[in-house]
């Protein structure tokens, strides 16, 4: 590497400038940290444009190197202003290193073959619709009032790289809307006291957003709406106040927020609505997320995992929404929800949902579709919405009693009968006719509960006499003790023979039979007539034996319909 040592003359009131010359001309580095006085290392942005637009007597001489401009250490005054134009086709390089700039550093439209400042002081960068053919580079450099970059376009990489970036008079610290990229987009480890506004970017590498940190507690603090990724976004350690926004996005790759922090009470800590990840999505532990975090509608190829991570949003308000969100497998497992509601309603998921959340007061899975949900009487929440889940298998197999008390937790009534139906066909795949039956049994008395007035009494007469159908022997165990009551009255108070020389031989619990039993006739109920108050006994015995008929009937019915 070529250095060449700043110039020494007092006669020159820019000494700097005349070693940058001989540097730029030769290709080599202008050094001037060792310079002690603010005269000797000072440049003026006049002079640099002109070295860069090719003023007269600034190109190299034939056979010489190919002039870049290298300048470390220098403190440029004036506006370095490069608006609407390019540099001169032959320079190659542009960079800056331990340089302080007391003005802006504007590159509106311009048209240049790389730019890199490493470890630079400027107020600010305005380089909307700059493209760049090489790399773009702004590294451990402090820029208080913001980066623009709109439209801008980098044939390769764009590296913002452990740079200090505060707001400019919108409020962004990086404003970036548009922005094309051919290669990588790192912001690892920079801070910024702005919006990052990232909307609409195309990057055809990775983005990375490693230990940012990035605070604009008022809205929303970096936005990746509908940007398109070809690779990954690697966020892990993620620092942001105000919230992370990237709805509509489409990412090639996987999201890795492993580790990050979100805050943004009262509003969207992760907004990923109607996003599509190709890959994962991983915001695993440490994650935490104070306000909601949103994939409603989002579109996940593989996996979403939120495994030991910590959310909640004050107010009790929804705290994650899984709405109509479609993934391969969803992991909740060690989730904690310290405050506000998990809703996963019309959620698709193909193979697995996790559902071992460590604290959750209520989830709405309402109207999902789940190949195997795992859960477990220890993870359930204290409120949950069920009405239309399906699902093929639940791990772990419990006893019907357990899944019962599962079920319970769903308080909105008109939701009970497919809930329970679903449950019934899953013991009943698993081979397990009599959990199923209890379970039907479960909703037949969860739908009484819920009627009233005729249809109310109906339902109990069907639970009384036969358990809904599924406990027939209820009504042979009814009909044993009205035999045994019979027997008793009518063999204390006999009835009268209507044609006593016609009339078989009376027996007590035969006649009771007879009352009873509307199709059946053993002859005795034409034989004899009760009189006095033993008639009104054989009438009532009449009419129940026609309830518990008909409630066989039905109930039976409903049974064999529904196995």
């Amino acid at each position: 590497m070529n250095t060449l040592p700043a110039a020494r003359t007092s006669r020159d009131p820019y000494p700097a400038e005349t070693v940058l010359e001989q540097a730029f001309a030769a290709g080599a580095r202008a050094d001037l940290r060792g310079e002690t006085s603010a005269a000797a290392r000072t440049v003026r942005a006049a002079a640099l444009a002109a070295l860069l637009r090719g003023a007269p007597g600034t190109a190299a001489p034939a056979g010489r190197a190919t002039p870049a401009l290298w300048l470390r250490g220098a403190r440029v005054v004036g506006r370095l202003d490069l608006t609407g134009g390019g540099v001169a086709p032959e320079i190659l390089r542009i960079r800056f290193e331990d340089c302080e700039f007391d003005e802006p550093l504007v590159c509106t439209d311009a048209v240049l073959p790389c730019l890199a400042l490493t470890g630079c002081r400027v107020p600010a960068v305005e380089a909307d619709r700059i493209r760049v053919q090489g790399p773009l580079e702004l590294r451990r450099c402090t820029v208080p009032a913001g980066v623009r970059l709109e439209r801008a376009r980098a044939e390769t990489d764009v590296l913002l790289t452990g740079s200090t970036l505060g707001p400019g008079p919108d409020g962004r610290a990086l404003a970036a809307e548009g922005l094309a990229v051919a290669g990588a987009l790192d912001l690892s480890g920079t801070v910024a006291s702005g919006a990052v506004y990232l909307a609409g970017v195309r990057v055809a590498g990775p983005v990375r957003l490693d230990d940012a940190e990035v605070r604009a507690p008022g809205g929303d603090a970096l936005t990746l709406d509908r940007t398109v990724l070809g690779d990954r976004l690697l966020a892990r350690r993620l620092v942001v106040e105000g919230g992370l926004r990237m709805f509509n996005a489409d990412v090639a790759g996987s999201v890795r927020l492993t580790g990050a922090r979100l805050s943004h009470p009262g509003g969207i800590a992760l907004g990923v609505s109607g996003a599509t990840v190709r890959g994962a999505l991983w915001c695993t532990a440490p994650f935490t997320a104070s306000g909601e975090v949103r994939l409603t509608g989002a579109e996940l190829r593989t996996r979403l995992d939120l495994s030991g991570a910590r959310i909640g949003h004050p107010g009790a308000l929804t705290a994650l929404s899984l709405d109509r969100l479609t993934a391969s497998d969803v992991c909740l497992r060690g989730l904690t929800v310290t405050r506000g509601t998990v809703t996963a309603e019309g959620i698709h998921v193909r193979d697995t949902l996790d559902l071992r959340i460590d604290r959750s007061d209520e989830l709405k899975l309402d109207q999902g579709t789940v190949g195997v949900l795992l859960d477990g009487p220890a993870h359930w929440p204290a409120r949950a919405g069920l009405a239309g889940l399906s699902y093929r298998a639940l791990h772990p197999v419990l006893p019907a009693a357990e899944r019962l008390r599962w079920l319970a937790r769903d308080p909105s009534a008109e939701a009970a009968a497919q809930p329970y139906e679903q449950l019934a066909q899953h013991y009943t795949a698993l081979g397990r006719p009599l959990d199923a039956r209890k379970v039907r049994y479960a909703a037949q008395r969860r739908h009484r509960a819920a009627l009233s007035g005729p249809a109310r009494w109906w339902e109990g007469v069907l639970q009384v006499t036969v358990g809904y159908g599924f406990r027939p022997w209820r009504a042979l165990g009814w009909i044993a003790a009205l035999v045994v009551l019979g027997a008793v009255v009518f063999g204390a108070v006999p009835p009268t023979a209507l044609e006593p020389e016609k009339a078989p031989r009376f027996h007590a619990a035969a006649f009771t039979l007879d009352l009873l039993l509307p199709l059946v006739n053993l002859g005795q109920e034409t034989a004899y007539q009760p009189g006095g108050a033993t008639a009104w006994f054989g009438y009532a015995l009449v009419g129940i034996g026609w309830v518990l008929a008909s409630a066989v009937g039905l109930g039976l019915g409903r049974s064999l319909s529904r196995s």
